[in-house]
């Protein structure tokens, strides 16, 4: 549908996101009953502060967009890993498809959808009656149903991710020598981590601010949805390259065997003695040679005891973990002004 209009595929988005947040909820009430002024306070709430309707509008329509833009990104992100990984795997291309062909699963969107749907119904029939015209009728149902269902293949599209990362952690991986890479040839799949991770933190990072926002009390169960999620997105950028990390930690303590298993040729003494003023031209460049053994194997032994043993920098994981918390001390603290206020 967003390919088919005939505009650049973002703007198209952010048509969609018009239509499908607060702009397209209010210009269904206006064209439903012809006052704007009630339009407005029907969406955002009798009485709601003129300085926070358009940055909340704003993170709205941004929210919608990115959602509808996310779908397809995340899958060619995919895609343009598949050159790096399938060398990778012994069955190549088609190890690559089957591995990832989860993320085509139109099953597990549905029932994640249908889930969605019947969480979100919930708020909209607890909400005070109102006369509901046609155009209101079709806004509010691609708000409930087809934004749903697009949000729920944003989080399939993280989790189907995160689970190819960690179904094909548990392949025969074709790992390249440390010598030529010090991550063996691992680091696309720290990346597709890292960018799928980002990816959801980003839908989060729209959806917080607009809960910060909103100046009626929030609902527990949102506030326990909001940082379920929020917990959802930093296990499974940990968990699932266990497995990966494993066999990078292996690789690492094979070749760090093997230099300890050569360290007793490389120190030993060449034959002559280390003081004879009489040594000879022979016993001197195999001295000479000894040394420079010591020193290739003292590097040799650096560089492999600093090989990592994830396939992304470590601080991703301080990044990921600061965000987590600063998003879950957000939630909470909305959660605890609003029982304070509520007293």
């Amino acid at each position: 549908m967003v390919a088919g209009l005939p505009f650049p595929y973002f703007a198209s988005c952010a048509i969609f996101g018009l239509l499908v947040g607060g702009p397209g909820l209010i210009l269904a009430y206006f064209l439903d009953h012809g006052d704007l002024g009630e339009a407005f306070e029907i969406v955002m709430g009798p009485g709601f502060p003129t300085w926070r309707s358009g940055p909340l509008l704003a993170l709205s329509v941004a929210f919608y967009t990115y959602v509808f833009w996310n779908v397809r990104y995340s899958r060619l992100h995919i895609l343009n890993h598949a050159p790096e990984i399938v060398p990778l795997l012994p069955d190549g291309d088609a190890g690559f498809r089957r591995i990832f062909a989860r993320i085509g699963n139109p099953i597990a969107v549905f029932l994640l959808a249908v889930a969605l749907i019947g969480f979100f119904a919930i708020f909209l029939f607890e909400a005070p009656p109102i006369a509901v015209g046609p155009a209101t009728l079709v806004i509010l149902g691609l708000n409930l149903i087809f934004a749903s269902i697009l949000e729920a293949q944003v989080v399939w599209n993280y989790v189907s991710t995160l689970d190819g990362l960690r179904r094909l952690g548990k392949e025969d991986l074709r790992l390249k020598p440390s010598t030529e890479d010090p991550m063996r040839g691992l680091r696309p799949l720290g990346s597709l981590s890292l960018r799928a991770t980002s990816l959801y933190f980003g839908a989060l990072g729209l959806v917080i601010p607009q809960t910060l926002l909103n100046p009626t009390p929030v609902r527990p169960a949102y506030f326990v949805f909001l940082v379920s999620l929020l917990f959802l997105g930093a296990g499974l950028f940990v968990l699932p390259l266990s497995s990966i990390h494993r066999t990078m930690l292996a690789a690492k303590e094979r070749e760090l065997e093997s230099i300890r298993q050569v360290a007793r040729t490389v120190y030993s003494a060449p034959t002559g003695s280390a003081g004879n003023p009489e040594a000879t031209l022979t016993e001197v460049r195999d001295w000479i040679a000894r040394t420079h053994g010591i020193l290739c194997h003292e590097a040799d032994a650096r560089r492999v005891s600093e090989l990592p043993t994830w396939p992304y920098e470590t601080g991703a994981m301080d990044r990921i973990l600061a965000i987590t918390v600063t998003g879950v001390v957000a939630v909470v603290g909305r959660a605890l002004v609003d029982v304070l206020l509520l007293r």
